[in-house]
Parts: structure tokens; C-alpha cells; sequence
């Protein structure tokens, strides 16, 4: 997880205010649990890990990089990513930051799945071992994390699994993904998680 935070793809960025969004404060209110949860937050060596997002009209609003230290985000702590090309690696935003270093991925499940509206990427070496141990779906070992091939890894999974899911990121120690149609379903989803659930 050393390189976490770490963007990959070449951005383009625009300064601008902070993006609005009718559902940010219940997506900034479960970015605070997941916090407190310890399944977003920083390294010791002050690295960030973790993000969070919902799709908006024209793109969706993302936790901005280097953010994961924040215990409590204001609307400064988040971007509008309004393009996304994977071939070319690049992520086109607008707000007071650049985009989190995953947006590329986050980007790649809501094109494959026009139903999702929430997307969360987690950090947890206990829950991670659990949906491997588990089989859960998947990404392929290479696929390394904020690159065109992880996007197209969850891609391709969220594709037989449109619905919601969870999916393992097997060349991102201790990370996956999770997707679903709205807030309060993901938080139902980490419940089910937390459960001991493992998706198929």
C-alpha cells in the first residue's frame, strides 16, 4: 500500500469552487464513518488511502487527493470529475483540488453500470482477507491501482454483477471496491460485510 495516494493518470485539472450535489451531505456523512471505522484514513507515514463517491449529472463528485487525513471533509475535500478517458489514462476535473488518485476506477464502474450512483474504495487487511478467503470477486493480480488496467479489471466484474458488489483489488494490498445504486444501500452493504457476507 506504500504507493497509495499516489495519483497515476495524467489530469486535467480546472480550479473552481467546490462542487454541489443534493446527496453530498449523506455521502460526506458516511465518508466520517468510514473514518472513524478506520476503513479511510492515512499511514504512518502520511500517506492517504480511501475514497469515496457519488455520480452527478454531469460526471460524479470524488473525494479530492491527499484528503485521507482529514477526519471531518468540508465541501473543499471533494472535486467534480467531469470526463474520464481510460485508453489515454487521463481524468478531466473541476474544484478546489485534483481528483483522487482512483477516480479513473470509480469512473470505469459507473459507465459499466448506469445504476450505480455510489462508489467507495477501502482499505482493511482483516475484511480484505475475508473476501479473499472467501472467493470474492476479483481484479486481475497486474492490474496495479489508479491505472487504465485496474479500471478495466472492475469494469469487465461490474459488468456480471451490475447491481452492487464488492470487488477485491489483488494487486492493491488490503484494498477493495464497493458499488452501489445509493448511500443507504452501501451503508447496508458494509453492514452485510461486516456480517461476514461475500459477494459471488
Amino acid at each position: 500500500m506504500t504507493e497509495e495516494g499516489y495519483v497515476k493518470y495524467r489530469c486535467v485539472h480546472e480550479n473552481g469552487p467546490a462542487p454541489t450535489h443534493p446527496g453530498w451531505k449523506a455521502l460526506n456523512d458516511l465518508r466520517s464513518d468510514l473514518v472513524r471505522a478506520g476503513l479511510v484514513g492515512v499511514l504512518e507515514n502520511g500517506v492517504g488511502y480511501g475514497n469515496v463517491s457519488l455520480r452527478a449529472e454531469n460526471g460524479f463528485v470524488v473525494t479530492a487527493t491527499a484528503t485521507g487525513h482529514i477526519p471531518e471533509l468540508g465541501p473543499e475535500g471533494y472535486t467534480l470529475v467531469t470526463r474520464c478517458d481510460i485508453d489515454a489514462n487521463t481524468v478531466w476535473s473541476t474544484g478546489p483540488a485534483q481528483a483522487s488518485s482512483e477516480s479513473m476506477t470509480h469512473a470505469a464502474v459507473y459507465e459499466a453500470s448506469p445504476s450505480i450512483n455510489c462508489v467507495i474504495h477501502l482499505h482493511h487487511a482483516g475484511l480484505y482477507g475475508q473476501l479473499i478467503e472467501g472467493r470474492a470477486p476479483a481484479t486481475a493480480p497486474d492490474a496495479a491501482f489508479g491505472t487504465p488496467a485496474m479500471a478495466r479489471s472492475v469494469a469487465e466484474l461490474v459488468r456480471r454483477h451490475p447491481a452492487d458488489g464488492i470487488i477485491v483489488m489483488t494487486g492493491h494490498q488490503d484494498g477493495f471496491i464497493m458499488y452501489a445504486p445509493d448511500v443507504e444501500h452501501m451503508r447496508d452493504l458494509l453492514y452485510m460485510l461486516s456480517q461476514g457476507y461475500i459477494p459471488c
